[in-house]
């Protein structure tokens, strides 16, 4: 058994080690947008986080930069809904992250609920997918449920919503 803490052992430096070295085994991460993650051989099998698995929930796993870990060698995943071989596990994790770095400066606290702000006007015109998300924000949820709830991309959802942030026509609260 490995621990750690992201925010000395980042995330895909641990993810680099595990998968070069061609650990069998699971990976968990306690944060909020935590979750497990599922090695075999040097290839990632499977990932969750909360009620999202497979690519939506590696996803999120590629956005954290703080939480602690526990690697448990020998964990057999419950299902297969990743085939990601080493090479491009690591491509994969490391352009994630890259792209979650924008959205993580505008939605930093995902405990934290969305709402429309006095701005916002039932005439202002939105697409079909910004329609979907819009819809998640009525309900007043916080992120990651929006996340859960939407069915699409968890990076995504957010930068559909970011625009409505930062015009500020949403808001945390």
């Amino acid at each position: 058994m490995v621990r750690g803490d992201l925010a000395v052992f980042p995330f895909l430096s641990v993810m680099q080690m595990l998968l070069t070295s061609g650990r069998d085994g699971l990976l968990s991460v306690d944060h909020v947008r935590g979750g497990q993650l599922w090695l075999e051989r040097g290839e990632i099998v499977h990932a969750r986080c909360g009620q999202l698995s497979g690519d939506p929930a590696l996803q999120l796993l590629a956005s954290l930069s703080s939480g602690s870990f526990i690697f448990e060698p020998g964990v057999s995943a419950p299902e297969r809904s990743l085939h990601l071989h080493r090479d491009s596990a690591l491509r994969r994790l490391f352009e994630e992250t890259d792209a979650w770095e924008p959205l993580l400066r505008t939605f930093p606290d995902w405990q934290r609920r969305l709402r429309f702000t006095p701005r916002w006007s039932e005439a202002q015109p939105v697409t079909q997918p910004q329609f979907r998300a819009l819809k998640l924000v009525s309900q007043e949820l916080d992120i990651r449920s929006i996340l859960e709830r939407s069915g699409e991309s968890p990076r995504s959802v957010l930068e559909t919503l970011r625009p409505f942030v930062m015009a500020g026509l949403i808001e945390e609260f």
